[in-house]
């Protein structure tokens, strides 16, 4: 299954920068991590957000994490259609991401689910009504022991 939405645009994504497509065609989200301290942050930052050191450098982030916690919104905000699912997903680099979840309407959500990343519309533009891009995580099929 692909990790990036059949029609992603680098033009039409939410944050620039910190996420890019790899040579394997996958999404990757770009942190910073600190020589002095080994604090690692994302976004991307010119300087260390723990000890303000602008000895920092820009690290691939890993793909998989663990969803630390959930919730399912069953009223509207603006540009989502309920329900929709959101939560904390933590990376091993120590990375704590806030992102729209998918997949879950299939599966079920719980607090330590595995979830891989991937690239999907988010919402429509509100000016144009095209599609705005963005980080997603969504379950792991297939990881009942």
């Amino acid at each position: 299954m692909s990790r990036v939405h059949p029609e992603y645009d680098e033009s039409r994504r939410l944050v620039d920068g910190s996420i890019r497509t790899a040579d394997d065609g996958d999404p990757v989200l770009v942190g910073t991590e600190c020589a002095e301290c080994g604090f690692v942050v994302f976004p991307t930052r010119p300087f260390c957000r723990n000890c303000l050191s602008e000895n920092v450098d820009d690290i691939d982030l890993s793909r998989n994490g663990e969803l630390r916690t959930y919730t399912v919104a069953h009223t509207g905000q603006e540009g989502f259609e309920p329900p929709y699912a959101f939560g904390f997903v933590d990376l091993p680099e120590g990375v704590r991401l806030y992102s729209l979840l998918k997949g879950w309407e299939s599966g079920t959500l719980e607090v330590g689910a595995p979830v891989e990343l991937t690239l999907d519309e988010i919402k429509p533009d509100p000016k144009t009504g095209e599609p705005l891009f963005g980080h997603v995580f969504r379950l792991v099929e297939g990881d009942d022991d």
